[in-house]
């Protein structure tokens, strides 16, 4: 518990027994905590000198606590104390060496990161070094630390006022299992959109870094790129932007306001929701876990009750029922040019008779 404060756990052992009693020895506390002896007095000193705890005077000496509310106190203003300082030299570090690297030209703008856990751990510090917004491609491979927890992930924000903003490949949501995971992050604040196929994969902090693979196409996520501020990572901001503009609201699940005696089932909902992102009825099936022909059943009674003779027409109806309402953003309304009226033709006379000679 007391760890965060530099005490070892002999240390916090023997003060926590002199917290509950009035004064002991180096043999009475001994004797309480089972401790040896030796590591006892070492331990004692160093709380002596951390101002937790001081001697009665008599021999032989005994030891007693000082209030913890004030010794405790002062020891973590010490500790922050300490912690600004490293800061401190932190900051002069990095300067040191963005200066050691500021004559090698491009080699200072990119790092190349190796090996699964590099990769992940890097992922991470992006994830938990951004203070406004996080961006990305969502696609496989995924990089995956040794502990097993995800990092395309918005568990790994650490800002409360952080966005984060994700595009994904429509040709990986029939991936086992994605569809479910992205509904989660959903759930916990992430907005998602989807495009046709993902061309790479992506991870934006600010505009401050960004991870790409070292492959287009990898199999394994072992080589990463790191970008630092330049104008490959504003590219790759323009190309997110563009990609961002072009997709599709990724809305499964989204619950509409019916109309009465017009009721909806949340099966007949999702397969409506993930109708209107392109999924066919195979990768339907295995999202709900149900089979093909049921999906098909289910599909040709949403375009009976809608009346729509299309899949197409389907999703628009439905939409307009409540029952699945993507976040369209309207852009400017272009005016469409009015012809202008084409003006009558002049009537041709007809000849004059020629007279006859």
């Amino acid at each position: 518990m007391l760890e965060a404060l530099g005490l070892d756990e002999r240390a916090e052992t023997a003060y926590l027994a002199l917290v509950d009693n009035r004064s002991l020895t180096v043999t009475e506390l001994a004797a309480l905590t089972r401790a040896d002896r030796h590591d006892l007095e070492g331990a004692l000193a160093r709380l002596e000198s951390g101002g937790l705890i001081a001697r009665v005077p008599g021999r032989p000496p005994r030891y007693t606590a000082l209030p913890p509310e004030h010794a405790v106190e002062v020891l973590l203003l010490a500790r922050e104390r300490d912690i600004q300082r490293v800061r401190a030299l932190a900051q002069r570090l990095g300067e040191r060496h963005h200066r050691a690297r500021g004559g090698q030209d491009s080699a200072s703008l990119i790092e190349v990161i190796t090996g699964v856990d590099g990769v992940a751990r890097c992922g991470e510090q992006l994830f938990r070094r951004a203070e406004r917004e996080i961006r990305g491609i969502d696609a496989p491979p995924y990089a995956v630390p040794g502990d097993g927890g995800r990092v395309n992930s918005v568990v790994n924000i650490t800002g409360g006022q952080i966005s984060s903003r994700f595009i994904h490949g429509r040709d990986a949501l029939d991936l086992p299992g994605v569809v479910s995971r992205i509904e989660r992050d959903v759930a916990a604040g992430e907005t998602v959109r989807v495009v046709p196929r993902a061309p790479m994969k992506l991870l934006l902090a600010d505009d401050q870094a960004g991870l790409i693979p070292l492959v287009s196409t990898p199999r394994v996520l072992d080589t990463c790129i790191l970008v630092h501020p330049s104008s490959l990572l504003d590219a790759l901001s323009v190309l997110f932007e563009t990609l961002w503009e072009q997709a599709q609201p990724f809305v499964p699940d989204r619950a509409g306001s019916d109309d009465a005696g017009d009721f909806v089932s949340e099966e007949e909902r999702r397969i409506v929701s993930l109708l209107g992102l392109g999924l066919p009825d195979e990768a339907i099936a295995r999202h709900l876990g149900i089979g093909h022909r049921t999906v098909q059943r289910r599909v040709q009674a949403l375009l009976v009750r809608l009346g729509a003779t299309s899949r197409f027409q389907a999703g628009v109806l439905a939409a307009r029922r409540g029952w699945w309402r993507p976040d369209e953003e309207p852009g400017p309304s272009v005016p469409v040019p009015v012809p202008e009226p084409v003006a009558e033709a002049m009537p041709v006379p007809a000849p004059e008779p020629v007279p006859e000679v």
